[in-house]
Formats: structure tokens, sequence, C-alpha cells
């Protein structure tokens, strides 16, 4: 017997021991991803399906699948849509389908929280409401892809939710990472203690790991909190209030124009901003020169028992 005939047959098996089921995999029309193929299915049966294109993903353990009906072509790869490497194309001619999973990971943390900057919406409301997860990134209620990614520069219009933060007291947090990130790089983190903490609770000077803010387990605060100082400074650490310029902080997101406060970043044009200090301390505010607005703050979650 041929080798490729061989590797035929083996494939074949192994895609008829593959469950496929609606809840295991989840699809949505107009995508296709351009990075080169790790294969491209050749045998093509007389039925053209995207189901039959899913099988080989799964028989052969495949991140994803982009599945053109009309001629059958079904390529199969090692990345999925949301990767931060990844590249894509819009296009109606084409399907994207993916296994599905439960939750979303970077770098073997999992993702619990994506704030986009300029959605207009707050970024706050997002994080309090339960009603609303985004885990199966192509299902509804659908987010664009970019809106799962660590690549910053991807087109989002909303922020990420996990349904992991509808059940935090009950999920065995263990630790909780803030990166707060720009042009796609991480320019700043922090990591808590997440064990026996609330959703609001472990963001807290008492809870803090390590951070590239050498002085954030030592310093006094004024504001440590997500909550912060109402209405619309949010995930706020600050040191002291003495006026504007003199203001001394580390972080806060600004979730929206605050009549309450008088700062000039009090008053964005489009919310929610990301503001933080490029300095490994705590910083006078001043005219903002050593502090940067960021793209993304993401907030991810090691889990155990």
């Amino acid at each position: 017997m041929s080798e490729s005939i061989l590797q035929q047959l083996l494939c074949l098996m192994a895609m008829a021991s593959a469950e496929i089921s609606q809840e295991s995999y989840t699809v949505v029309h107009g995508y296709r991803l351009t990075n080169t193929p790790m294969g491209t299915v050749d045998y093509k049966p007389a039925k053209k399906s995207k189901a039959w294109c899913l099988q080989h993903c799964l028989a052969l353990s495949c991140a994803s699948a982009s599945f053109r009906e009309t001629d059958g072509i079904c390529e199969l790869h090692s990345l999925k849509l949301y990767d931060g490497d990844s590249t894509f194309v819009e296009s109606d001619d084409w399907i994207y389908m993916e296994p599905r999973s439960d939750v979303l990971t970077w770098d073997g943390w999992t993702v619990v929280f994506r704030a986009q900057k300029h959605t207009g919406t707050s970024s706050y409301l997002a994080w309090m409401n339960d009603s609303i997860y985004h885990d199966h990134p192509l299902l509804p209620p659908r987010l664009q892809p970019g809106c799962f990614s660590p690549n910053t520069s991807r087109p989002c219009g909303d922020h990420f939710r996990s349904k992991i933060m509808s059940t935090w007291e009950t999920a065995g947090i263990q630790l909780v990472k803030v990166l707060l990130m720009k042009n796609s790089r991480v320019r700043r983190e922090s990591v808590f203690d997440g064990t026996g903490t609330t959703k609001m609770s472990w963001f807290t000077e008492t809870r803090v790991v390590y951070s590239t803010w050498t002085d954030l387990k030592t310093s006094t605060y004024n504001y440590f909190s997500i909550e912060g100082h109402p209405y619309n400074r949010r995930f706020m650490i600050s040191n002291s209030y003495n006026g504007c310029p003199n203001d001394i902080m580390w972080m806060m997101v600004i979730d929206g124009d605050d009549v309450n406060h008088a700062c000039k970043w009090d008053h964005p044009a489009t919310a929610p901003k990301f503001l933080y200090t490029l300095k490994n301390t705590k910083t006078v505010t001043g005219n903002l020169a050593d502090f940067e607005y960021g793209d993304v703050m993401a907030i991810l979650v090691k889990t155990g028992n």
C-alpha cells in the first residue's frame, strides 16, 4: 500500500472517530485566514460541506479551518482568527470554522476582560455586567476578531468579557494579571493574589504580588480600587490629590466625561482612555509628559485547585 493511500486511510479513520456536534465548533461566514495553512485537504467527497472540512480539522487537531463551499477547498490552520500572529481577509466566499473552546487564553493565562479604548461605552459597566459574556468568540453576541487579540492594532469596537467574571468566587482564581498595552506591546504589568477574592476585591494594595511599578507594594494611596473615584475614574491607583498638575498616581481608566472633576484628562473626546505613568514609580501628573494613553487594558487569571 502506498504511503499516500495509507495516510488517507488513517485520516478517514480519525475522522470517523471525531465527534461532530453543534456544541463542538463555531462557524462564521465571511472570513479566511491568509497565513500559510498547515495543510490543504485534497480528498473531496461528492457532496462538499463545511462539516466535512471540520471533520478533517478535528481529526488532525488543527486550530481552525477556512472552507470555500463553491469548490470544496478546505485549508487547515495552526492559528485562530483572533491570535496575535494571524492574518485574514473578509470575503463572502469563505466560511471560517474552529473547534469551540470554553476560554480565551494568552500565553497560558485565561483572559477574563479586555477593555478597548475609544469605544464610547463604559469599561466599568461592562466589568460589572454579569448578564453578558463572549467566551465563544464567533457566537452572538459577536465581537470583531480584534476584540480577542493581543494585537491591539486590529479593529475592535467593544469590550471582551468572560463568563468567568460571573462565577469569580467559585472559579478557583489564584493570580490576576493586569496588562496595559499600546501598539501590541505590554507597557505596564501588575500581578495580584486572587485567592479568596471577588471580582472587585483583588485590586488592592495588600494583594500586589509583582508590578513593573517598583513602589506599588510599599507606597500609600488615596485610591486603589476598581470602583476608583466615581463617577468616571475607574481602576484607579493614586497616591494623592494636590490640584490637577500636582496629583500623584500610577494609573486610571477614564471611563467618560466627568463633570465632577476639573482635570483636563477627565474630559476626553472619546472614552474610555487608559492613562498610566511610564516611570517605574508613582509620578506627578504635571502636563502628563511622563504618562501615556494605552490602547487596551487586559485582565487575565490563573486558576487551580
